[in-house]
């Protein structure tokens, strides 16, 4: 009989698992570790899963909360029911454009009328118009224009003008009428015989003359194409340096070449060769109360008081050179606002006044004996949409929660073990979760007391306060509704529009004794206690919401009692918490579970290439001895 040995290398050990003795060793210790899996390991990696799980649904339930209280309960929030001003909501209406409001919390419903006598303005120095006349440097040639074109941009619209029946000047005035509009532009001749164009109606301000982007031009003819042609009347700021500016406004440098000044303070020094922009960017690139600007319409360089309002609020002076008194020479002292609300006559430095919890924003003088009219109407809508919402979203994380906590659990469905998934599809496997998954959360004490205190935040008595819920329209059912807000549309509207100050305060109280919301954390138990008999539902609401889902600890060193359970989800404190203790915990189990096993079949596979070696050492002796006796009998 020859014997037949297999052997394989596991881990640097060779294990012999032949048929010599008609032994399926592998499926024998497969069947044999799979029994001793069943013993422990799969139990815990069960209840690692199950605590997994409910770490996760814990989580879930945590972000729900965190969603809700970032939407009604954080102060910077539009729809926050902390904030006063929310319960304040008016539509505001102004009879006349000159006058614009908006309102604060401390504003009430009603009407008011503004008369406005002068606007707020802000102090100026401008210099004389940056300006020179378009002007060409070489007299002007009409003999051969036919066919050709000029572009002349007037306060930036471009006008093609066609020179072609142009032949003397005044040929050409009529092509400038024709292409730009009678009496905006005149056409002559400086001292030197060179055609010069400018502006004969006031109202024009910037102009240039260029060549067209097709066709031929007539600039050359007309002598813009020479030295020293001047094609735009306003200066280019990114290319006229100080230099070049000297020799519009002839002012000094100091000895250094530099023109040194303050501005209210600031010294500023630049070089000759520093561009008008330049200068500008670096100026307004400060704050010191100023800005600085071309003005391209008129032609002067402005510097502009930050503020509006009479008073010296621009102050220049030179420290080397002339720059700020030969050029900032025409100035406009800065006025203060004259108005008259409601009969009372007030002065102000801004175009923006708040008077009794009203701003007026004063756009223009109102018409003599004119006044305008802004009315306050309360916006009881806008109230009573904040308090719907806050009751339908509020009911949804009710109804969400008391779901989990009546979710029956099927022990039938345990968590699968890797075995058991090796053998089902990705769907089998995804049905089969859905139902393990059902009810872990079940009558979980945590989220039960946290819906029974938020219940009792929105009915329990508030010291100092005679309305209810129930008095704004507002019920919580029957039991069967678990809490649940049901709102009296009418009956709300009207509370809100009869008392809008009691809706405010029943929402918005503050405790006396432990006000605000950022020593919540630190008070003792008897210290919340007061605070929660004090407080209205608002700040009820933030407190308990902070007592369960908080991520800064306690007076006893504790975060929120949900996040001590199971952290919170993607943050640092994701693992610091009782259910990832616990998943470690389980996870050490495993791993020391797992070591067990392996060294369970390594002894099962020693066992077995034992006895293996045994038969196949005994099937050779026993062929050697069955041959021998062959020979001897022959």
């Amino acid at each position: 009989m020859a014997s037949s040995i297999t052997t394989t290398t596991v881990n640097g050990t060779t294990r012999i698992t032949g048929l010599s003795s008609g032994i399926d060793v592998d499926s024998i210790v497969a069947q044999l570790v799979t029994a001793e899996k069943a013993k422990k390991l799969n139990k815990l990696q069960q209840k690692e899963q199950l605590a997994t799980w409910r770490q996760t649904a814990y989580q879930s339930v945590i972000a729900d909360i965190k969603a809700f209280a970032d939407k009604y309960f954080s102060l910077t929030s539009a729809t926050s029911l902390l904030s006063t001003k929310n319960y304040n909501k008016y539509t505001v209406t102004s009879s006349s454009s000159a006058v614009a409001a908006t309102y604060t919390s401390a504003a009430g419903a009603g009407s008011h009328a503004v008369s406005v006598s002068q606007l707020a303005t802000k102090a100026t120095l401008a210099s004389s118009g940056l300006s020179r006349d378009v002007a060409g440097g070489r007299a002007a040639s009409y003999g051969d224009l036919s066919g050709k074109s000029a572009v002349l941009t007037v306060d930036g619209t471009d006008y093609t003008v066609d020179l072609s029946s142009v032949t003397d000047l005044a040929s050409l005035q009529s092509a400038l009428d024709d292409a730009v509009g009678d009496g905006k532009l005149t056409a002559g001749t400086d001292t030197s015989g060179c055609l010069t164009i400018t502006a004969a109606d006031s109202g024009v301000n910037a102009i240039s003359i260029s060549a067209p982007a097709s066709g031929a031009s007539g600039l050359s003819d007309l002598g813009f194409a020479a030295d020293g042609a001047v094609t735009a009347n306003r200066i280019d700021t990114t290319a006229v340096t100080l230099a070049g500016l000297q020799e519009y406004l002839g002012f000094e440098f100091n000895a250094d070449g530099q023109a040194v000044f303050a501005i209210n303070g600031t010294t500023f020094t630049f070089d000759q060769d520093t561009t008008i922009a330049e200068m500008i960017d670096e100026i307004n690139a400060g704050a010191f109360g100023a800005t600085m600007a071309y003005n391209a319409t008129t032609g002067e360089l402005v510097l502009t008081a930050g503020k509006t309002g009479a008073g010296n609020l621009l102050k220049v002076s030179d420290s080397g050179g002339t720059f700020a008194s030969a050029v900032l020479t025409a100035a406009t002292a800065g006025k203060d606002a004259k108005l008259i609300v409601d009969g009372v006559s007030l002065t102000r430095s801004s175009n923006t006044v708040t008077v009794d919890g009203v701003t007026y924003t004063l756009n223009a003088v109102t018409a003599a004996s004119e006044d305008a009219t802004v009315s306050l109407t309360l916006d009881t809508d806008g109230i009573y949409d904040l308090i719907s919402d806050f009751a339908a979203d509020y009911n949804s994380l009710i109804a969400t929660i008391t779901s989990l906590l009546k979710e029956d659990y099927d022990a039938d469905y345990p968590p699968l073990t890797d075995d058991q998934k090796a053998e089902m599809s990705d769907e089998e496997i995804e049905k089969w979760e859905a139902k393990a998954k059902t009810g872990i959360l079940k009558n979980d004490s945590l989220l039960t007391g946290f819906l029974r205190e938020l219940r009792s935040a929105v009915v329990d008595s508030i010291a100092g306060v005679s309305t209810s819920i129930f008095d704004l329209g507002i019920d919580t059912g029957d039991y069967s509704k678990n809490g649940q807000l049901e709102i009296d549309a009418d009956a709300l509207k009207e509370a809100i529009a009869s008392d809008p100050a009691a809706v405010m305060n029943l929402f918005t109280k503050q405790s006396s004794t432990y006000s605000g919301l950022s020593t919540v954390r630190t008070l003792s138990a008897g210290a919340l206690s007061t605070r929660y008999g004090e407080e209205g539902i608002a700040y009820r609401f933030y407190d308990i919401i902070a007592e369960y889902t908080a991520t800064t600890k306690d007076s006893k060193g504790l975060r929120g009692k949900l996040v001590e359970k199971a952290g919170l989800a993607d943050s640092s404190i994701a693992a610091d918490n009782t259910l990832s203790d616990l998943i470690a915990k389980y996870q050490t189990e495993i791993a020391a579970e797992e070591d067990r096993l392996d060294a369970y079949e390594e002894r099962l596979y020693n066992k077995y290439t034992t006895l293996e070696t045994y038969i196949s050492n005994m099937n050779t002796q026993l062929a050697a001895l069955s041959a021998y006796l062959d020979d001897s009998s022959s």
